[in-house]
């Protein structure tokens, strides 16, 4: 059809010409003659309109490649993925006819590239899959991935295996892909940065920890934009110090200290409350780093105790009687008190030792004494509080009182008094009757 328009073209073209001639040697100027003049217009029209109906042939390209992992050990295995691309664009040709009267018309048509064959030569190391025949047509703009299996030899260096694409039309595209086997001289050495914690072993609820980051750059090359963010998740652990800190650069072995100071509420439960830890920083090649820590706030509560009640059962204590002793031991910490017992140095007779148990903090309970055979007057009793963990924890003096015994037999003159109102009752009731 294409042949069928140029011999159109080319024949209306002539007529114009030819009339032209007639036109001018009539006119008898002598401005152009008519059989060259021919040619040379239909030699330029001819070039023009093959322009107008040639379109851009498709070309296969690789525009990247990828290996995973980029580092092989040697004798492993990697896969290797190759993108192809068809760079051709939608092509389009223009036909005019010969009356300027009428429109152009513009034809547009796809151009495919088609792929016959695709195989990866190893040069070193051994393609275990990945041949590919026949792929077929790859349309304008568009892409596709090739995947090749591959084990590393167990030698290490640099190898270069070769990836070959036979198009339809006996073109061909070759195209060395670079594989490290355990080789780190294509290594980038980049900056690496460690923080080591120097924080005290805990903190008491409602008290404050003061310490101190140090941050290293251990690598080899520096990190530039150092920045360090600080945020806690809980509402019982807060930072009192900046959350956001620019550090800025720091070359292969330096360091900088960073002081910190976190808050804790009362109402804190005992544990490990962590401080996330996120730092940033740009390599010398721009690429933007992340890493991720914890800094584990290790809340332990400390208990407090006290007496708070001293008592005796019964309340009044006679010389020579036998009572409880009651005193009461209160914690008033933050954190539990375990394995609480309570000892008291006297020479009274009973028993020396009590044991109490576990105490919650704002929570009491009784340690009970037995007492025999007290002295009559105010007795000191010195007494010591333990803890399972702690040999000595509260030592203090209480005060008990002793009342002394009557000098003549009460309850027998009493018992006398009685009897002797009963018979006065009744000798005055029998006077009565009669």
């Amino acid at each position: 059809m294409m042949l069928t328009h140029v011999s159109f073209m080319l024949t209306r073209v002539s007529e114009q010409i030819q009339g032209s001639g007639r036109f001018l040697h009539k006119t008898r100027t002598r401005f152009i003659r008519t059989g060259p003049a021919s040619i040379f217009i239909c030699l330029l029209f001819l070039s023009l309109f093959c322009g107008f109906c040639l379109a851009s042939e498709p070309t296969i390209v690789i525009t990247g490649y990828q290996v995973q992992p980029e580092v092989i050990m040697p004798g492993g295995s990697a896969l290797i993925t190759a993108t192809v691309s068809n760079t051709a664009k939608a092509a389009s040709t223009t036909l005019k006819t010969g009356s300027e009267t009428m429109e152009s018309v513009t034809e547009t048509k796809e151009i495919n590239a088609y792929i016959d064959d695709v195989e990866l030569f190893g040069n070193g190391l051994e393609v275990i899959s990945g041949d590919y025949r026949r792929v077929g047509e790859v349309g304008p703009g568009q892409s596709i991935p090739l995947t090749f299996l591959v084990k590393a030899p167990q030698k290490t260096g640099i190898y270069f295996p070769e990836l070959h694409i036979a198009t339809q039309g006996g073109r061909s595209l070759k195209y060395p892909i670079p594989v490290n086997v355990n080789d780190d001289r294509l290594v980038q050495k980049s900056p690496a940065l460690i923080i080591n914690k120097v924080l005290p072993d805990h903190v008491v609820p409602g008290q404050k920890l003061t310490g101190k980051l140090v941050i290293k750059n251990t690598g080899e090359t520096a990190a530039n934009e150092v920045i360090l963010n600080l945020s806690s998740e809980s509402r019982e652990v807060s930072l009192a110090s900046p959350g956001s800190i620019h550090i800025g650069r720091l070359g292969p072995g330096d360091e900088i200290p960073v002081d910190i100071t976190i808050l804790t509420s009362r109402e804190v439960t005992e544990g490990i409350h962590p401080v996330q830890c996120h730092i940033r920083f740009n390599t010398a090649s721009g690429r933007i780093i992340e890493q991720k820590e914890e800094i584990p706030v290790r809340v332990t509560g400390e208990h407090e105790l006290s007496i708070s009640t001293v008592s005796t059962d019964p309340v009044r204590v006679q010389e020579g009687a036998q009572f409880s002793l009651i005193v009461r031991i209160e914690n008033t910490g933050t954190g539990d008190a375990d394995g609480v017992r309570a000892r008291i140095e006297t020479g009274l007779n009973g028993t020396k030792e009590a044991f109490v148990g576990k105490i919650e903090p704002d929570n009491d309970a009784p340690a009970v004494f037995y007492i025999q055979h007290a002295p009559a007057g105010d007795i000191p009793v010195p007494i010591s509080i333990y803890t399972r963990n702690s040999t000595d924890v509260l030592n203090d003096t209480i005060e008990i009182t002793v009342s002394k015994k009557p000098d003549f037999p009460v309850l027998p003159v009493l018992g006398i008094i009685i009897i002797l109102g009963g018979v006065v009752f009744l000798w005055k009731r029998k006077r009565n009757t009669e």
